[in-house]
């Protein structure tokens, strides 16, 4: 269903002594006659920045006056446009549902239901809505006889206040005691029944990881491992089995090491879960000397080891302590040309002093470098480098 607007055409024309301002027009749309004096009486309050303002309109010629203190400060008039503007409205539903009551019928009941309670801070206006709307509609389909829109009205109400009460009660609110708090079996589930619990998966996997491991270990393994369950001490357990302590300690790591490769069969064993701190005897009656001493102390005592002269003319010194002076690099080219030669690589051929200086008098006869090279069979950018000092020639042979 469509509501109808009518437009108009607003000329705004102060009044003197305050008529210097031009008139003012603009286009208003109403959908009813009675909002047209509204409508104008808004745009006055605007024009003249002023709240305390009245209108006066005459219907019939649709021309009026404004006031403000009792003192007309401007005129106006309304023109009616040619053709009225058609303005979408809700859409009505006015099929009957049941004993002549229709869905908008329905809906503004449910609506009533929700704004006259006094439950907007416990809960949602939607779903209180939605109870109150199906309680009203169950009551519809199950009277006898058409009932009352107070009948409705009181069916919304129920089911509004069974629904938040139902929803405050699985949250705990104690209804027999407001403002005491939650009630005592919530607290009760919350915090034993349903709180949060490690999962059992790890005990059962070591429960059934230690009856499959511990008939694999060794008897003397096993042996370890129980005197230390037994006693908790190092000591006492070498003593308790007859042997040397570090026996013990030898026994103790050969199982544990077996362990954690039992533990991960098939797979690549990782590393220790964590440091035994048993260090020492807890439940000797007398205190036991040890020359232990403890780590930061060591740590803080050490000095490091002494100083030491390079001594030059090695490979070692070359590559461990960065020298560059001649005798280690001379010995490091050494070490790497007799590897070479370990290896199968032919050694290299260079020319010598006497050599190259035979070179020079050739070129300077007139013979090109490239015929030179390929006569000695070097590549010519080996005879270049040296003829320009980038390289240096090999010594004469001994």
């Amino acid at each position: 269903m469509t509501t109808l607007s009518r437009s108009y055409t607003l000329t705004f024309a102060q009044s003197a002594p305050t008529g210097a301002s031009p008139p003012r027009t603009l286009t208003v749309t109403v959908a009813t006659p009675a909002a047209l004096a509204q409508e104008v009486h808004r745009h006055a309050r605007g024009m003249l920045g002023s709240r305390s303002v009245d209108v006066r309109l005459d219907p019939g010629t649709l021309t009026g006056t404004v006031l403000r203190a009792h003192a007309p400060v401007a005129d106006f008039a309304l023109t009616p446009l040619a053709a009225p503007v058609s303005a979408p409205g809700p859409e009505r539903r006015t099929e009957a549902v049941l004993h002549g009551y229709t869905l908008d019928d329905l809906h503004h009941l449910s609506r009533h239901v929700v704004h006259s309670d006094s439950w907007h801070t416990a809960g949602d206006i939607e779903e209180r809505y939605d109870a109150a709307w199906y309680a009203l509609v169950e009551y519809l389909l199950a009277a006898a006889e058409p009932p009352t829109r107070r009948d409705l009205f009181q069916a919304g109400r129920r089911g509004r206040d069974a629904s938040i009460r139902q929803d405050q009660q699985a949250h705990g609110y104690n209804h027999h005691r407001p403002g005491n708090g939650t009630r005592p079996r919530f607290e009760q589930y919350w915090t034993t029944a349903a709180a949060h619990r490690p999962p059992p998966e790890e005990r059962i996997i070591d429960q059934y990881a230690l009856a499959q491991i511990w008939p694999r270990l060794t008897p003397r393994q096993q042996q370890a491992l129980t005197a230390l369950a037994a006693t908790g001490d190092y000591r006492q357990s070498a003593v308790a089995l007859g042997v040397a302590q570090s026996t013990f300690h030898v026994l103790l790591s050969t199982a544990r090491k077996r362990f954690f490769a039992l533990w991960h069969e098939g797979e690549q064993p990782s590393r220790m879960w964590g440091t035994d701190r048993r260090v020492g005897s807890r439940t000797a009656t007398a205190p036991v000397k040890t020359t232990r001493r403890p780590a930061t102390r060591a740590v803080t005592r050490r000095t490091g080891r002494p100083q030491q002269d390079l001594v030059h003319g090695r490979p070692s010194t070359y590559t461990n302590h960065a020298c560059r002076c001649e005798p280690c690099t001379t010995a490091m080219s050494a070490a790497a040309r007799d590897r070479s030669r370990a290896n199968g690589a032919t050694a290299r051929r260079r020319i010598t002093i006497s050599q190259l200086a035979d070179i020079r008098r050739r070129r300077e006869n007139g013979e090109s470098v490239k015929a030179i090279a390929s006569e000695l069979r070097y590549s010519d950018s080996y005879l270049y480098r040296l003829l320009d000092g980038t390289l240096k020639p090999a010594q004469e042979p001994v």
